[in-house]
């Protein structure tokens, strides 16, 4: 598996909110878990899940939200039958509506 770090603009859908706990540790944390797919410059699409550390109760952002994120990258070798993992450092959600971009003024 290799890591880089990405920069950019993701939709994101159906999230999930999952309980972690660290090895051995009765602490919890909590993440969000969001589908979302990878383009590269040959037009090649990759699935993609993006884990983001999110508090106890925080909002969840609603699906098909175009989100500015920096994240770490793992590929698995096995791509693209297992999807690509996003680590979130900085996700900023962009507001409007992802369909009101879609189609031309």
């Amino acid at each position: 598996m290799s890591a880089t770090m990405v920069f950019g603009f993701l939709a994101l859908m159906n999230r999930d909110c999952v309980k972690t706990f660290r090895g051995g540790s009765s602490t919890a944390m909590y993440h969000c878990i969001y589908e979302t797919t990878i383009q590269c410059t040959s037009g090649v699409v990759f699935p993609a899940m993006l884990r983001v550390y999110s508090p106890f109760n925080d909002v969840v952002l609603p699906d098909n939200t175009m989100a500015f994120v920096s994240v770490k990258m793992s590929i698995p070798a096995a791509v693209p039958w297992d999807p690509i993992l996003l680590e979130g450092i900085s996700i900023i959600a962009v507001p409007g509506k992802t369909a009101e971009w879609s189609s031309p003024p």
